[in-house]
């Protein structure tokens, strides 16, 4: 077995990963309708949304919240990432749905629109926790509090890091369509986990071979970075499990949502 260097990872892994081979190895995951409306589900019943608000999906990729918010009668939401390939997918699924969407190509941390317009900001999927170091964690919360208007609100979607620490295992592998094989490494650390995905063709030999970081907040940890960013109101909402079968989904197997408030 590979033995995995603890800090042996790209620090700019996130920039090249969301590919079109991440939309095949995560494909039971973020292609899957059933999943995101389950995601949806769980967001309405944890903020509160009027169909006016003007809502930021950031880090949304190709836009699958945004689409299904959109279906439910959201009409002003936009969608923030930086894979090129991601965006230009959401564009083409939310024309071929019907769905009006604004899809900006922007790093998380200089999204670079105007301040205080959004009542509503989203960051779903473990997409917030790229980097190890938190003051790097902490500009992406920042600008997040600059994009919001006074008194709006702030949903994170992250690993449930006490279920990834109680739950952790080593390495998992699974077919993810009849020819790609996805094979995972892992190494927990105390302030996250290293993993390395390989992908196999069953055709073409290996595809991708690359480490990447997710960091585990404690809730402490996560209460100090968003009230230091500028955010009140913190409360952790519960448990999401979207997936419709208990498998091993990697860090997208349990998640904790977390709300927070710019203050008024």
């Amino acid at each position: 077995m590979v033995r995995l260097n603890p800090e042996e990872y790209d620090r700019t892994w996130w920039q090249r990963v969301f590919d079109e081979i991440y939309l095949i190895t995560d494909a039971r995951s973020v292609c899957c309708p059933e999943t995101t409306s389950a995601e949806i589900d769980m967001i309405l019943e944890v903020i509160r949304l009027n169909p006016q608000d003007r809502i930021l999906d950031l880090c949304g990729g190709q836009g699958r919240h945004a689409i299904e918010l959109n279906r439910r009668g959201h009409r002003n939401v936009t969608v923030v990432d930086y894979s090129e390939v991601l965006l230009r997918v959401g564009i083409r699924d939310a024309r071929r749905m019907g769905c009006e969407i604004d899809f900006c190509r922007a790093d998380a941390c200089e999204v670079g629109l105007a301040a205080g317009i959004f009542d509503v900001i989203l960051v779903m999927g473990n997409s917030f926790g790229y980097f190890a170091e938190d003051r790097d964690n902490q500009r992406i919360l920042l600008e997040i509090c600059r994009l919001l208007k006074p008194g709006g609100n702030l949903l994170l979607d992250l690993i449930d890091s006490d279920y990834a620490r109680q739950q952790f295992k080593t390495s998992s592998w699974h077919e993810a369509d009849e020819d790609v094989v996805v094979c995972r490494q892992r190494n927990l650390r105390d302030d996250g986990i290293v993993v390395r995905e390989m992908v196999l063709s069953k055709q073409r030999g290996l595809v991708r071979d690359i480490n990447y970081f997710a960091r585990l907040f404690r809730r402490r940890e996560l209460e100090t970075l968003l009230a230091d960013s500028g955010f009140q109101r913190i409360s952790f909402e519960g448990t999401l499990i979207s997936h419709p079968t208990a498998k091993d989904y990697g860090l997208l197997t349990r998640r904790m949502l977390v709300t927070a408030r710019k203050p008024s």
